[in-house]
């Protein structure tokens, strides 16, 4: 019993000791990293790192690589690393020390537009609109472009202003298949500028339960018309009373979120620039 004691003591012990080993690092490919289960470009794949995501490095297997991304040399070695699912092995030259910020990257033609800590649902980080006018950013499950901060990176307009939008969802439900809305009906709010927290940091809006029971309110006027052809007047006065956004037979939703950016130049010259947030669907 002793040594029996005493070997589960050592076995502990070097658990820990394998654990403290380990050395926290972050994924810094903003299209993600393979993870593979061999130390090489053709092993199998295991999955797909996100940007910004730890894992615990376990060893470094000092086997050399060095990739060309963008005309640039990236070079590092094949280290062994454990992650919430798998022990495999990844490319260190895509690896932080530091943790990192999800910060998604506009570039557009006098300013870089960076939106701080959202998380995607496709890894994409940047996005080139110098030449484009609009650009989709899909946003991943349990995620939210409300409530962040943009930041303007060597701004050189005269005037930059931020915009922003709802498109909110409603569908009315009952036990008459009559009366229950066959699909989404889409309303969009009014464009609201965000708060500018300095020259060059806003922040963007975050729809509150006040917002909630006026957008209820004026749904429910716009479809008065079509639930009173289906259902009747009886039904359309109970369709009223509705005013909490948990109230059954109402189920509202955000489908996308829009900021419009507005960009003047110093000979005052106007250009638009609308980002699209499409939010993960709740079914």
């Amino acid at each position: 019993m002793k040594n029996l004691k005493q070997i589960l003591a050592i076995v502990m012990l070097m658990s820990v000791a394998f654990v403290s080993a380990q050395q926290t690092v972050y994924v810094a490919a903003e299209s993600g990293l393979s993870l593979r289960d061999q130390p090489d470009i053709s092993g199998k794949m295991l999955s797909k790192l996100a940007y910004g995501e730890a894992i615990g490095v376990i060893e470094n297997t000092n086997k050399n690589l060095v990739i060309l991304d963008a005309g640039k040399k990236v070079s590092g070695n094949w280290v062994k690393v454990e992650t919430r699912n798998h022990i495999g092995y990844v490319f260190n030259g895509y690896l932080s020390p530091t943790k990192i910020s999800k910060t998604i990257r506009l570039h557009l033609d006098k300013v870089d537009v960076e939106i701080k800590n959202l998380a995607t649902s496709d890894f994409k980080r940047t996005h080139h609109l110098k030449q484009q006018d609009s650009t989709t950013v899909n946003v991943d499950t349990n995620a939210s472009p409300e409530g962040k901060q943009i930041v303007l990176v060597e701004n050189d307009y005269k005037h930059v202003s931020i915009f922003q939008l709802y498109e909110n969802s409603i569908s009315f439900m009952s036990e008459n298949a009559q009366c229950e809305s066959k699909d989404w009906k889409h309303f969009d709010s009014e464009w609201k500028p965000l708060k500018q927290i300095t020259s060059n940091t806003f922040e963007t809006l975050t729809y509150s339960e006040n917002d909630w029971k006026s957008f209820i309110k004026t749904s429910i006027n716009e479809l008065n018309s079509e639930v009173t052809d289906q259902c009747g007047e009886d039904w359309v006065n109970y369709f009223k009373q509705i005013k909490n956004l948990k109230d059954y037979p109402v189920g509202i939703s955000t489908k996308r979120i829009f900021l419009k950016i507005i960009l003047t130049d110093y000979e005052d010259n106007i250009t638009e620039k609308v980002i699209e947030f499409k939010m993960p669907s709740s079914c």
